[in-house]
């Protein structure tokens, strides 16, 4: 087998092509299921909850409008059903979350208001909702990156507000907030955490129970996007940073998931892009082992500010998103799936 691998290696360096012997791809291939019902949207937010996929808001209407609806899905996005609409508020850039045996929605915005309040669904379906708290301890926020922990606390990180209530001007929380009743309350864990305020980070939990922050923004420019990486292992209140430049190129409104191995999966994010890259020690360095996510070769096709679902059936669900640089472009209705790779596919070449 050794031999075949170096038989391979000296190939591939012979064409030209760079062989990664050590690179492992976790995704095989990428399937659209479906493209819609609901309309086209960017800052949606999604989950999976008994069972079944449910996502809910977002911008729509070419990024003027704002959804109230939660759409449920029983067979992993290649059909929907709206669960419920009219009842939580519309917004965008919101956090929804499963805790215990409920379904939470959290913060986010209009372009007229930025939400601090609190919705719970308990009945399984998606379709009862009712408000826990109008208002949390946490200010008014949008683009905020949250978690659930093994522990069931809910921690909330960072976020965007109006600077002087003006639409186009926006200031950055710097703060990290933890609930232990499932969203009633919140308490400040710190709001000097290291890391630069920001808007657009994710926040998730790594299988050996540290938080990390990922990436970000602070603004709509090139030049305004973020890549560091930190990291707690005290619910939040003291940060250490664990890359500065982790692998992968500055960007927000990306997706990061966590599979079944462990493994951090970065995909694509601001402006369109369709890259995918892998961490294997805990986010301190990332390896690109694609860049065709969704079947993706151009910017024409690449996204941000969709939302990425890591199914208990090890698959990776992918909705909705944008694909422009000004706030008012294209925009995606669509769900994608992707089958994850088996382990014994180590072999990864770029040309």
């Amino acid at each position: 087998m050794l031999k075949a691998l170096t038989s391979i290696a000296a190939l591939a360096e012979g064409a030209g092509v760079l062989a990664e012997l050590n690179a492992t791809n976790p995704v095989a291939t990428w399937t659209q299921v479906n493209d819609g019902p609901w309309s086209k949207r960017e800052g949606l937010m999604g989950v999976e909850y008994k069972g079944a996929l449910y996502m809910s808001g977002g911008r729509t209407s070419f990024g003027v409008g704002f959804s109230d609806e939660i759409w449920r899905s029983e067979d992993t996005g290649k059909t929907w059903v709206k669960a419920s609409s009219g009842v939580v508020p519309s917004r965008a850039y919101h956090n929804h979350l499963v805790v215990g045996d409920c379904m939470i929605i959290f913060g986010g915005q209009t372009f007229t208001t930025f939400y601090n309040d609190v919705w719970q669904s308990c009945d399984g379906k998606g379709e009862k909702w009712e408000r826990i708290t109008e208002h949390a301890e946490f200010p008014a926020r949008a683009g905020a990156s949250a978690t659930v922990t093994k522990d069931g606390a809910i921690i909330v990180a960072g976020g965007c507000y109006n600077k002087n209530n003006l639409p186009w001007a926006r200031s950055f929380w710097g703060d990290v907030y933890k609930s232990t009743d499932g969203g009633k309350s919140f308490k400040l864990m710190t709001n000097n955490p290291g890391w630069k305020a920001r808007s657009g980070p994710r926040l998730i939990e790594t299988k050996s129970g540290k938080l990390l922050i990922i990436a970000g923004e602070v603004g709509f420019t090139t030049d305004t996007q973020l890549v560091d990486v930190w990291s707690s292992s005290d619910d939040g209140a003291s940060w250490e940073v664990v890359a500065e430049e982790p692998g992968f190129s500055p960007r927000s409104g990306h997706g990061v998931v966590v599979n079944e191995k462990g493994e951090i999966i970065v995909i694509a994010g601001w402006p369109h892009l369709h890259d995918l890259h892998v961490s294997n020690d805990e986010g301190k360095s990332f390896q690109q082992v694609a860049n065709d996510v969704w079947n993706c070769n151009s910017e024409s096709c690449g996204k941000f500010d969709f939302w990425p679902i890591m199914t208990s059936k090890n698959e990776l669900v992918t909705i909705g998103g944008s694909g422009a640089y000004s706030t008012f472009g294209t925009l995606w209705q669509d769900t994608w799936v992707a089958q994850m790779a088996s382990s014994t596919q180590n072999l990864h070449l770029i040309v």
